[in-house]
């Protein structure tokens, strides 16, 4: 397996403050900014960008590693931080000036996201019903989201062009009481736009999922079969 190396992008002209975007060996995808100065190192900025970014203004990058104490400390100890603090192992580091140099954040956030999903990452579910929106008006899955866990989905077509979730639990772990049900707890949304890039943001920002496409079946029968169809491998 090739071994990975964190590469820091500078942030400006000068080259004294860089930043990266990750995912840790749990599926998180984290926002990184440094500054270096010296021999010491300054971590400016750090979030989950997995989380939030159904928000607008600020809330979409207040999700803070909890594990993350380090902010100042020797250069040389960046990556025993990044290893023991945000759960990702790099073997070296690279610093580069590329075309993202001075991006906003924004900006610079949507550019390397669109370099990820160059990728195709089909979201199936299988569906019954009358259409709406080219979508059958009853969509189920089960699927692995990026934390690796299954997660059994339902979504119902609604009314006005909105979608309702019916039902969303995970389906990987028994409970003592057998009736327990246990709801992903990022997901905080009951209707959303039941179109294909309202399913894949609702599931993406809300559930830890990284879907570009979905695809929708027919004649799989969810009830008999608790393998997941699509997600994390």
């Amino acid at each position: 397996m090739e071994k990975s190396v964190l590469k820091l992008e500078s942030n400006t002209d000068k080259g004294s403050t860089f930043r990266t975007i990750f995912k840790t060996r749990h599926g998180r995808v984290v926002f990184l900014s440094v500054q270096l100065h010296d021999s010491l190192c300054t971590i400016q900025d750090c979030f989950y960008l997995d989380r939030n970014q159904g928000r607008t203004g600020p809330a979409r990058y207040s999700a803070r590693p909890q594990m993350l104490r380090t902010i100042k400390f020797p250069a040389e100890q960046l990556l025993s931080v990044i290893e023991a603090e945000l759960d990702k192992k790099f073997y070296g580091v690279i610093y580069t000036q590329d075309e993202n140099t001075g991006l906003p954040l924004d900006e610079y956030i949507r550019k390397k996201a669109e370099q990820e999903n160059r990728k195709y990452r089909f979201l199936i579910m299988v569906g019954e019903g009358e259409c709406h929106n080219d979508l059958p008006a009853r969509l189920r899955t089960r699927l692995k989201n990026k934390l690796h866990r299954s997660i059994y989905v339902e979504l119902a077509y609604y009314k006005e062009g909105q979608g309702v979730v019916k039902h969303c639990c995970y389906c990987d772990r028994q409970y003592k009481r057998q009736d327990i049900q246990m709801i992903p707890p990022m997901l905080t949304s009951c209707f959303f736009p039941y179109t294909k890039q309202g399913i894949l943001t609702l599931l993406n920002h809300e559930i830890c999922c990284d879907f570009t496409h979905i695809l929708v079946t027919d004649g799989i029968y969810l009830d008999s079969n608790h393998t997941p169809l699509c997600g994390a491998v």
